[in-house]
């Protein structure tokens, strides 16, 4: 692949090569938990809220700015791969700068969504105009960990990040007449197969804070890695803080009901992307020989004109990023500030399930096997240490 060389210095991610679909929209947070925003639109055919963008497949290298030092104008950065049309890190370019000149660049965000909704579940967009809908929803993110639902004082306790996964939600149309045609007889301007996807992908480790323990970063290892162990040096007592009672809780019936626990929580950081591809009926223009209808020419050396030799449908593709700081209001609990500069630069995936590993830290042991998701909560249980610690059936 021919590799194009355009650096660009960016405190969040680096600005794409995507024509831009319009002026950023308005947003604000609802009381039930929705983000609703508000996009203007143009004419078919513009380049405003018609997706009419294009952007030439391949990648460019950009550097990816970590942490930023406002009074000495320098970055952290390290230089990436990143795809044209989606924004998508590709691979790492070279190691990390330290101390690198650098000026913050708003980027704005640029997205065809005339309502742009965000809740715990997931993400949808919604353009009016083209009466297509794209949702996509948080992916689950896995915590594997053992013992579990109690362990015991200082006790080697296994705790692992499982998987992240990435998700995809698409819509479409079939046809858009805006020539004025329709699918049997095509119009120049017309389009047919529109298909808008969003896209979540995982932008750092799991983070999972736990009392007495602190906050843990892990990297997805998956279902094969080695897990990190933990000690707990006291018990889940009251007197340290823990509640509630396991029988208040759902899920925990092998747990006696009057024993308190400790609360936790794990979350990951994840990226929207956007991309959007359709086709458009175009005229074709070639160069026949001989003068025009005035008797001009202006191809073949002197020798020939250019006139329209056919039709064709062109595909189009334009896409980027949609960040948090595109929707006025956005709760903290669902912004992530990744390079600690002030803006939010993820969304937080709270869709956390817990899975029980064995001895030899496998999470598909018939004998142990069992999840629990409560939403990114962590409830655990430790006893003191002359206690047992007992599997089910046991």
């Amino acid at each position: 692949m021919k590799r194009i060389f355009l650096f660009l210095l960016l405190i969040t991610l680096p600005l794409y090569p995507v024509q831009a679909q319009s002026d950023p929209p308005t947003c604000t947070f609802q009381p039930d938990g929705s983000i609703i925003c508000t996009y203007g639109g143009g004419e078919p055919g513009g380049n405003e809220g018609g997706g009419e963008g294009t952007c030439t497949p391949g990648e460019h290298m950009a550097y990816i700015v970590t942490s930023y030092d406002p009074a000495a104008g320098t970055c952290s950065a390290y230089p990436a791969w990143v795809d044209n049309c989606t924004g998508a890190i590709i691979e790492t370019a070279g190691d990390a700068i330290d101390d690198m000149p650098c000026s913050p660049q708003a980027a704005e965000p640029k997205h065809p969504c005339d309502v742009f909704t965000v809740s715990a579940g997931g993400i949808t967009c919604e353009n009016a105009k083209w009466k297509i809908s794209a949702r996509v929803s948080f992916p689950q993110i896995f915590l594997d960990v053992r013992p579990y639902p109690a362990t015991l004082v200082r006790w080697p306790t296994a705790i692992r990040n499982g998987g992240l996964g990435q998700s995809s939600g698409s819509g479409g149309l079939d046809y858009i007449p805006y020539g004025g045609g329709s699918a049997r007889f095509p119009q120049v301007g017309d389009w047919q197969n529109l298909r808008l996807t969003l896209t979540l992908r995982p932008a750092g480790p799991m983070f999972v804070t736990l009392p007495y323990i602190g906050e843990l970063m892990l990297p997805d290892h998956g279902t094969s890695g080695t897990p990190m162990l933990i000690h707990w040096e006291v018990p889940s007592h009251p007197a340290v803080g823990a509640g509630p009672l396991a029988g208040s809780v759902g899920g925990l019936e092998e747990l006696p009901h009057d024993i308190p626990l400790f609360v936790g929580s794990g979350r990951a950081p994840y990226k929207l992307y956007w991309e959007l591809r359709y086709f458009e009926y175009k005229s074709v223009e070639g160069c026949v020989p001989g003068p025009d209808e005035n008797e001009n020419y202006d191809c073949g050396e002197g020798t020939g004109h250019t006139q329209i030799v056919g039709y064709e449908w062109k595909r189009n593709t334009s896409g980027g990023e949609i960040p948090p700081y595109a929707v006025k209001d956005l709760p903290a609990a669902l912004m992530a500030d990744l390079n600690k500069d002030g803006t939010p630069d993820a969304y937080w995936d709270n869709n956390l399930t817990l899975r029980r590993m064995d001895d030899n830290n496998r999470v598909n042991n018939p004998r142990y096997r069992r999840s629990w998701n409560w939403g990114g909560i962590i409830y655990w249980a430790v006893r003191e240490g002359q206690g047992q610690i007992g599997w089910p059936g046991q």
